[in-house]
């Protein structure tokens, strides 16, 4: 019977600590997407000179962002 509490016990505390990995991961990347968005917007600011104010992103430019962010990507 204490063999199984104990087991019990490891599963729970594995558990735990797989949730805590996940969710620092999971943090971790939507900080890198929070900084690229905020990279596409500084990118499209200078744009706004001319009324385009609320403009979506031309998608040729969006797709060469996305290669040139999943280039300097590390994994």
């Amino acid at each position: 019977m204490k063999l199984i509490a104990l087991l019990l016990f490891i599963m729970i505390v594995l558990t735990l600590m797989n949730g805590i990995i996940f969710f620092k991961k999971l943090i971790k990347l939507q900080q890198e997407n929070n900084n690229l968005m905020k990279d596409i917007l500084e990118k499209i600011s200078p744009d706004n000179d001319d009324g385009k104010k609320n403009k979506a992103m031309p998608s040729a430019d969006l797709e060469k962002l996305k290669a040139e962010y999943m280039r300097n990507r590390k994994y």
